[in-house]
């Protein structure tokens, strides 16, 4: 008899076993060509594949259209609520083939402690939990799987869409815990109204003048000194009087065009060994020059760690206007993704606590 392997990734779970793909609490049994093609992803995650090398594991050798290869990958696409723009699982790598996107941890049936944890969390429909099961963790699956590729050198912007109370700060706590044990800095930082006196770029000054002020700053004030000075100057709380007599000379000619791109900079900089995580809270009162900052970091082909989270409420705002004509833009080009806390996602009574993330080990927060 065959082990039994179990093969977890995202939502789901592939038993070898019974050919079951299963996510939550239902199941479906995949058709034989879907299923191979499947087995082999999971076999193979984060590896770049080849057309020839699905035909020789897939259709065993045999010669097939384009056509049918596209089919399948639609096919599994739709089993897994993949979606081509914004894959989570597949991503399609023109020309070049096709890529597992999702971590994969292989259980059997010698690991019997996880084992047991995973059928109970994927088979039991009225298991008790924090949250009901719904957008809210598929929303947190998603942010960690974009981390994940941020780590690996793929620079993401998210929009985390959601009315008041639907819990978007929490899920940001949430998906901070899930990745405390990892290596990254977050700046996070969170609009507030203040109508036509908003100072440009003001909830990231702010995010930066807080952690300059703290224990540890210096490099920081080193860094924006050095990379971007205009930047520095509305930091004036922050600086020696040597610091401040050496950048006047810098600042000459101070634009906010000027700041636009030396703050791209910045945290491409900040972004170029290890994951760095950028949050903007609010941002239906967001104003416009951040958002002309996000949007070019987005847009921007250099290599960057770099995770940037727009939090936002649908209310009608000159920014939530931006926002729409920013996911517009950047959707086709696969820059971006959005996530959606639905009615049933609004915090109460059962939620967990969750206790913030220790600066100590993530220093920019």
């Amino acid at each position: 008899m065959d082990r039994l392997v179990i093969y977890v990734f995202g939502q789901f779970r592939l038993n070898t076993d019974t050919q079951l793909l299963s996510c939550v609490d239902s199941s479906i049994r995949l058709q034989p060509k879907i299923y191979r093609l499947l087995l082999f992803f999971l076999r193979n995650p984060g590896r770049l594949i080849s057309k020839a090398d699905l035909l020789n594991e897939v259709w065993q050798g045999r010669i097939v259209e384009d056509t049918s290869v596209r089919l399948a990958i639609n096919s599994l696409r739709k089993a897994l609520h993949d979606e081509i723009r914004a894959p989570r699982y597949i991503l399609t790598s023109t020309k070049n083939g096709y890529q597992f996107l999702a971590e994969v941890k292989i259980v059997t049936e010698k690991n019997d402690a996880y084992l047991d944890s995973v059928l109970r969390f994927h088979e039991t429909p009225q298991r008790q939990l924090p949250y009901p099961q719904s957008s809210r963790q598929i929303a947190l699956t998603e942010l960690v799987d974009a981390f994940r590729s941020v780590h690996g050198g793929q620079r993401k912007l998210v929009f985390l869409k959601g009315k008041q109370g639907r819990g978007k700060t929490r899920l940001i706590e949430e998906f901070l815990h899930e990745i405390a044990a990892c290596d990254f800095d977050v700046l996070r930082s969170r609009c507030v109204f203040l109508g036509k006196a908003a100072e440009p770029f003001m909830p990231i000054l702010e995010a930066l003048e807080r952690r300059c002020l703290k224990s540890g700053g210096d490099w920081l004030i080193e860094r924006l000194f050095r990379v971007a000075p205009t930047w520095l100057y509305p930091l004036l709380g922050t600086l020696s009087e040597e610091t401040l007599k050496s950048l006047c000379p810098k600042i000459l000619h101070m634009t906010t065009g000027r700041m636009l791109r030396e703050g791209a900079d910045l945290f491409e900089s900040l972004a170029e060994n290890k994951p760095f995580i950028v949050i903007v809270d609010n941002s239906q009162w967001c104003d416009e020059f951040t958002l002309d900052l996000l949007n070019l970091l987005a847009f921007r082909c250099s290599p960057a760690k770099l995770l940037v989270v727009i939090g936002y409420r649908p209310d009608i705002t000159s920014a939530t206007a931006f926002i729409n004509v920013m996911r517009q833009e950047l959707e086709p080009r696969n820059l971006c993704f959005s996530l959606t806390l639905d009615d049933a996602d609004a915090i109460n009574s059962l939620e967990s606590k969750i206790e913030p993330l220790n600066p100590r080990e993530h220093s920019l927060q």
